[in-house]
């Protein structure tokens, strides 16, 4: 693309005052139509005003000086200026005057990319500016390109269809914004419209530069308020929606609490400029959620809402759409429904392009899915991935496959799948979750549905399909695991204490140590162990571990191996320390004593539906739920805990586990006899001898049985034959 260069422009000049002093002036004339755009701009509109008034064509100002107005308009009332522009372009195109055309539609996409309306009128006119510029583009001086390709680039990403029309006059707008022979006024006008361009791009990097070698201008006192006020907030809104930090030397410039101040002191006509207000306090709530800052962002949106002009739709859907996304965040999705909806109606109502409306049905999709109304939402995003542009259909494909792997976990626990079988029924829909998020755990997923994708992430890591880059992403995003504390979550620490001390995560010559009583640190670790989920009191554990030291001592001895054992850790922050009680962070930390404990509850938990001869369909399915239950837990309870410690802590909490596991194993085993199939009584039955629980856990329940009549009497016949091969 060429421009019309200062050398030129000069020429031109100093051909029409030679011109005008030969009497040549019908040429003059022409030169000046051909070239009135670039001329006003660079030698200034009273030199320009002169030479109208000398050769009689002071009606060529017109337009320019409406064009200029139509900018004011729009940086101080907003959507007005969209009605302006439009009528300029219709009498520019009457007169037959392309460049004004241009400017003029130029200018419909400036405001409504700013304002977020008169989406029809563009729509209308994107034809029009596409053939303009066309016809154009090489007899543009780099003002008037600056001002007429900021419209062209807003255009093509609303209604161009592919993000890719409009990156070469991205790329080519970045490079007037920087170039300092243009006007100031113009390039901090382009800089603010590249700011979506940018967003679009995924570029922070150079949005920051571009921003950096703009702040002279941002200070500069020449320059309209209200033009630096918009240029600061559009670039402050990108650069949070790319989720980067400014340089230190730019962060006051673009401060929230700043733009806020400025634009509540700025009153050129007594009052404030609402519209403006409005979009800096739009940003500065962007800013707040962004953060994680929940109390400042609802103050900002409170404050936000007191702004809305009514009559603004475009400024009630920005209301209820931030209502919506802090209602997500929250997890608050029947609020997040009910204005996600609202939002939809609005940006019909405003005849948005289908890619941007997308956003709000998106807005009904994740609410639905958060309220698990999965079918629903299913059906939304499949209507949006096959109307979505590319580059925004692999979200919405996303979202579309936590959902289908949500519905496979329904649908096995529903059913009762368990084993091999759910594993093979589970896997496809998990593998194709890892693939379309590229083996990488999406953000989104967990902030939003964290409950959702602990399900999703226990299950892909129980079915074998978990990879190291997987389980990274789980650690280092923070997703808590789900309330079972599955052992095959990806845990940064792993402890044992069923049948013998062993522990994944630190290096083998701790454990070995750990092993054979030679290591407090290991001590410490067994000893908070086989007391979680609680926190132990640090003079107890002290006591517990040095019981022959006095108290300071003992206390003294404490701290050293718990210096030792934080660094034998693979995280020193996996111990937690507070106001006196000492414990696991128990979202990184997993303990077969704790993941034994949430069993037995669950099993206790159980209220059986009577001894019914023929019980119910949902009875059994109970029972089998709860004969799962059971061999899980025996799964977990290996043998007594600690068996080779010689410490009280350690006998005292075997018999402790030993009773509580017993209890619970025989609800379970009484669950399991009810069922048609005994093949889990008699598992349980085997598992219960071979890891060493009591003979009254079986005796019991068979005692039962033997009273109950022929066919109890049968089972408990068969019961007692399983009980006495699996004790020889």
């Amino acid at each position: 693309m060429s421009f019309i260069t200062m050398r030129q422009i000069d020429s031109t000049a100093q051909s029409i005052d030679a011109l005008i002093q030969t009497g040549a002036l019908e040429a003059a004339r022409d030169l000046l139509r051909a070239e009135l755009g670039p001329l006003s701009t660079h030698v200034g509109t009273l030199r320009v005003e002169a030479w109208c008034g000398a050769l009689g064509l002071t009606q060529l100002l017109e337009l320019p000086k409406a064009i200029a107005a139509a900018h004011v308009v729009r940086e101080m009332r907003g959507t007005a200026a969209i009605a302006a522009f439009m009528a300029i372009a219709q009498t520019a195109r009457a007169q037959g005057d392309e460049v004004a055309e241009f400017r003029a539609l130029a200018g419909i996409y400036a405001t409504g990319v700013l304002v977020w309306s008169g989406f029809a009128e563009m729509l209308r006119a994107f034809p029009r500016i596409n053939a303009l510029h066309t016809a154009l583009h090489d007899r543009l001086s780099k003002d008037e390109a600056t001002e007429c390709l900021a419209g062209v680039m807003i255009a093509r990403m609303l209604f161009g269809g592919e993000t890719s029309e409009a990156a070469t006059i991205g790329e080519t707008l970045v490079t007037l914004a920087l170039d300092a022979t243009i006007s100031k006024t113009a390039r901090l006008r382009a800089a603010t419209l590249l700011a979506p361009w940018f967003e679009h791009a995924r570029d922070g990097a150079r949005l920051h530069r571009m921003a950096e070698v703009l702040l002279p201008l941002v200070i500069d006192a020449e320059l309209p308020v209200i033009t630096r006020l918009i240029f600061r907030t559009s670039i402050a809104l990108a650069d949070t929606y790319l989720g980067n930090r400014l340089a230190a030397t730019a962060a006051d410039a673009f401060a929230a609490d700043q733009l806020m101040a400025a634009v509540d002191t700025y009153r050129p006509d007594g009052s404030p400029v609402q519209w403006v207000r409005f979009f800096v306090y739009r940003g500065a709530f962007e800013a707040a959620t962004r953060s994680g800052d929940q109390g400042r962002s609802g103050k900002i949106l409170d404050r936000l809402q007191a702004l809305v002009d009514p009559a603004e739709a475009s400024q009630v859907l920005a209301l209820h759409y931030r209502r919506s996304t802090r209602a997500l965040r929250s997890r608050e999705y029947s609020v997040s429904l009910a204005h996600s909806q609202r939002c939809v109606e609005l940006a019909h109502a405003l005849e948005m392009p289908q890619p941007i409306a997308l956003l709000y049905e998106n807005g009904v999709a994740a609410a639905l899915l958060g309220l698990n109304r999965l079918a629903e939402a299913r059906a939304i995003y499949l209507a949006m991935i096959a109307r979505s542009m590319p580059g925004h259909r692999l979200g919405y494909e996303r979202m579309c496959a936590l959902i289908e792997a949500t519905a496979a976990l329904d649908q096995r626990d529903s059913g009762g799948l368990d084993g091999p079988v759910a594993s093979e029924f589970l896997h496809q829909p998990l593998a194709d979750y890892l693939r379309i998020c590229g083996g990488r755990l999406t953000a989104n997923h967990v902030q939003i549905f964290p409950k959702n994708t602990q399900a999703v992430v226990a299950a892909i890591f129980a079915v074998g399909l978990g990879t190291d880059v997987f389980a990274d992403d789980v650690r280092s995003q923070g997703l808590a695991p789900p309330d079972a504390h599955p052992v095959s979550w990806p845990w940064l620490l792993r402890v044992r204490l069923f049948d013998g001390f062993s522990i994944e995560g630190i290096a083998a010559g701790a454990q070995d140590a750990g092993k054979k009583g030679e290591s407090k640190s290991m001590q410490i670790l067994q000893y908070l162990a086989a007391h979680a989920p609680a926190t132990v009191a640090a003079q107890r554990l002290a006591d517990a571990l040095w019981p022959e030291a006095d108290g300071d001592k003992a206390m003294r001895s404490l701290d050293v191996a718990l210096t030792r054992l934080r660094q034998a850790l693979p995280d020193a922050a996996l111990l937690v320390r507070l106001e006196g009680k000492i414990g696991f962070d128990l979202n990184r930390v997993w303990c077969d004593t704790h993941a034994v404990l949430m069993l037995v509850d669950e099993l206790r938990n159980y209220v059986g539906a009577g001894w019914a001869a023929k019980p119910t369909a949902d009875v059994l399915i109970a029972d089998t739920r709860y004969a799962q239950t059971a061999l899980a837990l025996l799964d977990l309870y290996r043998g007594p805990m600690l068996p080779d410690s010689r410490e009280a802590f350690a006998r005292d909490r075997s018999a402790f586990f030993r009773s509580q596991v017993a209890g619970a194993v025989q609800i379970g085993l009484r669950a399991a006899i009810r069922l048609p199939d005994q093949a889990m009584s008699e598992e349980i039955v085997r598992k219960s001898v071979a890891h060493g629980l009591p003979a009254d856990v079986v005796r019991s329940v068979i005692t039962d049985l033997q009273a109950r009549g022929e066919d109890t009497s049968r089972r408990a016949a068969q019961l007692s034959q399983v009980f006495e091969l699996a004790r020889t």
